[in-house]
C-alpha cells in the first residue's frame, strides 16, 4: 500500500514549505524595519537641513542688513566730505 510512503513526502513537503513560508516572512520583516528607519532617517535629515537653512538665512538676513548700514554710513561721510 503506496499509503505510508505518501503521508511521508506530504509531511516532507508541507515541513519544507513551512520552512519557505517562516523565512520569507522574517526576511519580509528585516526589510521593512530597514525601509522605516531609512524613511525615518531620512525625515530627520530634513529636518535638520531645514533648521541649518533657516539659521543660514538669518546670517544672510544680518550680514545685508550691516551692509546697508555701513552703505548709508559712507555715503555720509562722502557728502560731508564733499562738501
Amino acid at each position: 500500500m503506496p499509503g505510508p510512503e505518501l503521508a511521508q513526502y506530504g509531511i516532507g513537503f508541507f515541513a519544507v514549505g513551512g520552512l519557505i513560508f517562516i523565512v520569507a516572512r522574517f526576511l519580509d520583516k528585516r526589510y521593512n524595519d530597514k525601509t522605516e528607519k531609512k524613511d525615518t532617517g531620512l525625515a530627520e535629515v530634513i529636518k535638520n537641513n531645514t533648521r541649518a537653512l533657516e539659521q543660514v538665512t538669518s546670517v544672510v538676513q544680518a550680514i545685508q542688513l550691516s551692509l546697508t548700514r555701513q552703505e548709508a554710513k559712507i555715503d555720509e561721510l562722502l557728502d560731508r566730505a564733499r562738501k
